[in-house]
């Protein structure tokens, strides 16, 4: 009997020919591809231990603390998703009374191939690629763990940091809480550690050596499996 992530996996399989959108940027219903590499080096003596905020980074930001960087830029990313049709919500963000209120947006599945074949195939969940230090729980079976949504990052129409803020820091694809990247984590874990202890590291035994060429799929997770919450437009400031 097939386990219902395999049934989620199989259901999801693109049914036709992917659309490049740009280069190296692939889109079809409710599915964006794009290609990064394996960003740091768990296999060298001297860095077996790698603490991690990020699933995915741009070039030039969080690189030391990601698993995946990848080219494409956050905003493309954010059009990418929109063109295949998945919803937008919002990041982490404080509400008018200033309480805070967890990230939200359509729910997706993160998964990752380090297979070079014509059709990329064996994909993984990236969850996969993460273990608690302390426990040695991959993040794929740890209950704590609930899941990835397309927040959105924000638009600020004026001042110095005008423009799509997750193309000034690089947040694609987030483990911990920013509260600008584009695809965040349903859980409310922050970057820093003073706040909240660090415990996720990339795991040895499943990560492949730096530099290794991976394709990252992001997909929609089936309506009867998802826990979606209704539409909120982008966060604008300003």
């Amino acid at each position: 009997m097939l386990t219902l992530f395999a049934c989620i996996i199989a259901f999801i399989q693109p049914a036709k020919p992917m659309t490049e959108l740009l280069p190296g940027v692939l889109v079809g219903e409710g599915i964006v591809e794009f290609e990064g590499t394996v960003a740091i080096d768990v296999h060298h003596p001297d860095t077996p231990i790698v603490y991690l905020e990020m699933f995915v980074t741009s070039p030039d930001s969080r690189e030391h603390e990601s698993l995946i960087v990848a080219s494409i830029k956050p905003s493309i990313l954010h059009a990418a998703l929109l063109a295949a049709g998945v919803t937008p919500g919002q990041p982490r963000h404080k509400d008018n009374s200033g309480a805070w209120v967890d990230a939200i947006g359509q729910e997706l599945l993160i998964t990752v191939s380090t297979k070079e074949l014509a059709d990329w195939s064996d994909f993984e969940r990236i969850e996969n690629w993460v273990i608690n230090q302390q426990n040695q729980t991959l993040l794929s079976e740890s209950e704590s763990w609930t899941g990835s949504v397309f927040a959105g990052s924000k638009i600020n129409n004026s001042g110095p940091n005008a423009g799509y803020l997750a193309d000034r820091s690089g947040t694609l694809i987030s483990l911990t809480t920013f509260g600008d990247e584009v695809i965040s984590p349903r859980w409310a874990i922050s970057h820093e550690a003073e706040i909240d202890e660090p415990v996720w590291i990339a795991s040895i035994d499943h990560l492949p050596t730096k530099g290794t060429n991976v394709k990252v799929r992001i997909q929609t997770v089936p309506d009867d499996e998802s826990h979606e919450p209704d539409r909120i437009d982008i966060d604008r400031d300003g």
